[in-house]
């Protein structure tokens, strides 16, 4: 599940990308710490730009935030529609966060 918000306030960034993925967990390289299996929210200030056929998207790495918000054993359909149900309640704070650490806003 994949969504975009169109933002301003900074040259780099036009969009936030909104994800909700599934992923098995383990050791993250990048910071040193062990990672719980389950669904994951991903919020990340991201530049789109539509080259015709395509689109092409550029992001600062190490941007946005992810967290945890349904730790699983396993996939399954159950706790796909459980997460994305949690998701739903709390996008709007992730979201906001984001506006506030980028100093963007919302485009209506």
């Amino acid at each position: 599940m994949k969504n975009y918000i169109k933002v301003s306030g900074s040259e780099k960034t036009n969009y936030l990308r909104i994800d909700l993925d599934y992923s098995k967990g383990g050791y993250n390289y990048f910071t040193y710490k062990n990672e719980p299996r389950g669904y994951y929210i991903h919020v990340s200030p991201v530049n789109r730009e539509n080259k015709g056929d395509y689109f092409m998207e550029s992001y600062t790495a190490f941007s946005g935030i992810k967290d945890c918000i349904l730790e699983v054993t396993r996939a399954s359909k159950k706790a796909e529609n459980q997460a994305a149900e949690i998701f739903e309640q709390v996008k709007d704070r992730y979201i906001n966060y984001i506006l506030d650490k980028y100093g963007l806003t919302l485009e209506v």
